[in-house]
């Protein structure tokens, strides 16, 4: 028994030596019996310990990888906008084209219809000139023949006249021979004028 107390006490810290850990804050750290006199960092009104100088660089290099990141953000950031005015100007200048297009399809429109109107302007004042020669035409053939029965009204009113002058003078020669006188005439003189009379006579009187 004796032996083994010597042991177990042996291997027990100390109050003097040892390094038994207590609460000592509120929030719970820890600190060794060996330095209860010595202030934890997480009480009020003690200054947090100086970091080593590794700490530092490798803010540093955070820091310039987090720069570094944000450029490439920004660089991204522009060609999406390079690209999005880029795809801007060409729908600006496909709209411009179609515009264009479609301004040369009406003007062309345009033009053909002018081209049909005067057409058919050409076509109305053909079928127009051809109305008035065939128009002309008739008339000058309404004239014609208007001219020629004309004429043949005066032929035939001279030759109406001429057998009417001619009828007269045969009357009149008829006329002589009915009231010739027979008294100086020979018998066979007489007997012709007779048959001249009655003939005369059935010519003009039934």
């Amino acid at each position: 028994m004796l032996r083994m107390e010597q042991k177990w006490r042996s291997q027990l810290p100390t109050q003097s030596g040892g390094s038994k850990r207590t609460k000592v804050s509120a929030t719970g750290a820890y600190s060794s019996s060996s330095n209860l006199d010595t202030p934890l960092a997480d009480e009020p009104g003690v200054e947090s310990p100086v970091h080593p100088q590794g700490s530092k660089k490798s803010k540093r290099k955070g820091k310039e990888k987090a720069q570094m990141c944000e450029d490439l953000s920004e660089k991204k950031l522009s060609v999406v906008k390079k690209l999005s005015l880029m795809e801007d100007i060409k729908n600006v200048k496909g709209k411009e084209l179609m515009d264009r297009k479609k301004e040369r399809e009406e003007e062309r429109a345009h033009r053909a219809k002018i081209m049909e109107m005067k057409e058919k302007k050409l076509q109305i004042q053909a079928a127009m000139k051809e109305q008035e020669l065939q128009t002309q035409a008739t008339m000058k053939e309404q004239e014609l023949q208007t001219q020629r029965y004309i004429k043949e009204m005066e032929i035939n009113a001279k030759e109406r006249e001429m057998e009417r002058m001619a009828k007269e003078i045969e009357r009149e020669m008829d006329m002589q021979i009915l009231n010739a006188d027979t008294s100086t005439m020979s018998e066979k003189r007489r007997a012709l004028h007779e048959i001249a009379c009655e003939k005369i006579i059935a010519k003009w009187f039934t």
